[in-house]
Order: structure tokens, then sequence, then C-alpha cells
């Protein structure tokens, strides 16, 4: 399919957000999140893994001195891949365009969620963000819950502690979930 926001983007913004959000995939299929932790192994469950981490790196991507222009290539990218993932599932040509829609507004209120979470002073808030999104339908234990809350708060340290120019060049790491688990 022709991606025609592709075409007004300069390439190696669009190649280095694609590097980004590839990486970001990879962290958001984290065997840790859907093995130990008990999301949901299925489309909305890997929906959820992916926006919580993608949260992440937008986040991050918005902290100056680095282009805003990257972090809405990198949004782009997500949902163009989302697109073709709900078309790779057998969703119609019809009705895919009112699913993405109505997948990126939930990715909105994820966003909002997280980020109160993470700017409040305890982890009430961002628990209550992870109980309702991450593990929907899933009755997570505390200590699951606090290894999900610890993962956000480090991810966030580890993302901001990256250099900027790596960043601008399409390279991010994500520490892996199982070094912030339970034990």
């Amino acid at each position: 399919m022709l991606n025609l926001k592709k075409l007004f983007k300069p390439k190696a913004e669009w190649n280095t957000a694609h590097d980004l959000y590839a990486a970001s995939v990879l962290a958001g299929r984290d065997p840790v999140f859907f093995g130990l932790w008990g999301v949901p192994d299925s489309a909305e469950g890997r929906f959820e893994a992916l926006s919580m981490v993608a949260f992440l790196a937008l986040r991050r991507l918005k902290q100056p001195p680095l282009p805003s222009s990257l972090g809405q290539a990198y949004f782009d990218i997500m949902f163009d891949d989302i697109d073709s993932n709900l078309r790779e599932m057998g969703v119609g040509d019809i009705t895919v365009g009112k699913k993405v829609k109505k997948l990126a507004e939930s990715f909105y209120g994820r966003i909002k969620a997280y980020e109160a979470g993470l700017n409040a002073n305890d982890d009430a808030a961002l628990t209550v963000a992870l109980g309702k999104f991450l593990f929907r339908g899933v009755n997570p234990s505390a200590e699951t819950l606090d290894a999900a809350c610890g993962y956000m708060r480090t991810q966030t340290q580890h993302l901001a502690d990256q250099n900027d120019a790596q960043l601008s060049k399409g390279k991010i790491t994500f520490a892996p979930a199982e070094s912030m688990s339970q034990s």
C-alpha cells in the first residue's frame, strides 16, 4: 500500500523513526510481559504492550534537542504498521480506517494516563493505568503491578540516559523487563 505520508517526510528522518519504532516493537514483545506478568498474548494484549513501550519511546523523543517531527514520524509509522496488521488479520478495507482511528484515540488515552502516573509522586496512578490498560481482563498480583510500575520508571530513566545523537541516528535501547521483574 502506498504511504502518502512517507512521500512528504525527509527520507533520513523516516528511516530513523522506522528504526526507533522497530526497536520498540521488539521491546513490546518481551516474553516477560506475556509469560511471567500474564499480559494476554492476543492482538489486544500485544497492542497494550506496544502502546506502553511506544509511549515511553515517544516521551523520550519529545525531549529537546530532538526535532518534534521525529516523534510524529514514529507515530505515523506505528499506526501505518497497525493498519497493515489489521489488514493481514482480515479486517476489511471499509472498516480498517475506523478501527485505526479508534486505536489512535485509545492510544492518546493511554498517553494521558501513563504520563499522569509517571508524573505522580507515588505509583498509585501508574498502577491504576497499568491495571486498566496493560492488564485489561487480567487480575495481576500486587507484585506484578509493582514490577510493571518499576519497569516503566526504570525504562524512563534508561531512555533519558540515552544520547540524543544516537537517537537521532535511530539507535534506541530498552532494558529487558526480566531485569525488573519480581523474584
